[in-house]
């Protein structure tokens, strides 16, 4: 049927010194569609998905796409949050107590030079001016307290030191806490995908099989799970096998058919072409080219991301 179109749509739409060059096949594509890919997640290299939106249905800004088998994430998840908590409080408790410490060796520290500023008035009495006896005395008391302040400057340079030291290790533990439980939640989170622009779900293909995405299957990280198309800036993408290739070259134009009913053929040119064939699995032997083609006017309204569609190369002048 598609093939028929293309004849029809050429002899109708394209009489004239251009001929008929190889026939492409393709889909349509968005230029700036939402890819998703399968999450890299702790635990393991590959994950199954769970759920995805229906192929061809619409999602609106923030609707779910994909959900990926989420595993032990769930309790790792809880038992990081867990854990976050009891460092806070252990951390909180240390600190604390230090704190405690520190503040008696202050009011320590200040009792001992109270008491040596009073030691010192009584110490600077004249010898001649009072018995032998309570000048030693005075003399005694005020060696007495300079040694007690420095025991408790001591202990109080000490304290503050430690307390320096376990609020930075304390501060490190939770930081170190708060890093295991956000790099957890953010992979709990990624597990569900959602839409980043209005459009329709389009299922991805499986590099291995050659065969589109399904629930239920497991992929590696990285490999393209969905995408998320709309019809603002389209492009033609082609397979073009190796023995027809030489007839696909930049500039030249394409005439587009497509299965859906109503849609009316439209013309393209061609983009961009790869520099080395690619194998095809299920396909017929031979490599296979890459190419791309922009429509030259608007694409009829019944066009949309993921069609099938058939491209025929226009022999003559590229499209200027």
């Amino acid at each position: 049927m598609i093939r028929q179109a293309i004849k029809a749509a050429l002899i109708t739409c394209l009489a004239g010194p251009l001929q008929a060059g190889p026939l492409l096949t393709g889909i349509v594509e968005d230029v700036n569609s939402q890819t998703i890919e399968m999450p890299s997640l702790p635990g393991s290299w590959q994950r199954q998905i769970a759920w995805m939106a229906p192929e061809g249905s619409k999602v609106e800004v923030g609707d779910l796409v994909v959900r990926i088998e989420p595993g032990d994430l769930i309790a790792q998840e809880e038992q990081t949050r867990t854990d976050l908590e009891k460092t806070r409080l252990a951390a909180a408790r240390r600190v604390d107590e230090l704190k405690l410490l520190f503040l008696d060796a202050e009011t320590e520290q200040a009792q001992a030079l109270s008491a040596v500023r009073l030691a010192e008035l009584d110490a600077v009495i004249p010898a001649s001016t009072i018995p032998r006896l309570d000048y030693e005395r005075y003399q005694l008391t005020l060696e007495t307290a300079q040694k007690a302040l420095v025991r408790a400057e001591a202990v109080l340079l000490n304290r503050r030191a430690e307390l320096s030291d376990v609020e930075a290790e304390t501060k490190l533990e939770v930081q170190k806490a708060e890093s295991l439980y956000r790099r957890i939640k953010e992979s709990l989170e990624a597990t569900e995908m959602r839409a980043e622009k209005e459009g329709f779900v389009i299922y991805g293909e499986n590099p291995w099989t050659g065969k589109k995405v399904f629930p239920g299957e497991t992929l590696y990280s990285s490999f393209h799970i969905a995408s998320v198309a709309s019809r603002e800036d389209l492009q033609l993408r082609f397979w073009v096998h190796e023995a027809d290739f030489r007839g696909v070259q930049l500039g030249k134009r394409v005439v587009i058919t497509t299965d859906a009913q109503g849609v009316e053929p439209f013309e393209a040119e061609i983009s961009w072409t790869s520099s080395q064939a690619e194998e095809k699995q299920d396909w017929s032997a031979g490599g296979y080219f890459e190419a791309y083609a922009k429509p030259l006017a608007d694409v009829p309204a019944g066009v949309a991301p993921g069609m099938s569609v058939l491209g025929e190369i226009l022999d003559g002048e590229a499209a200027r």
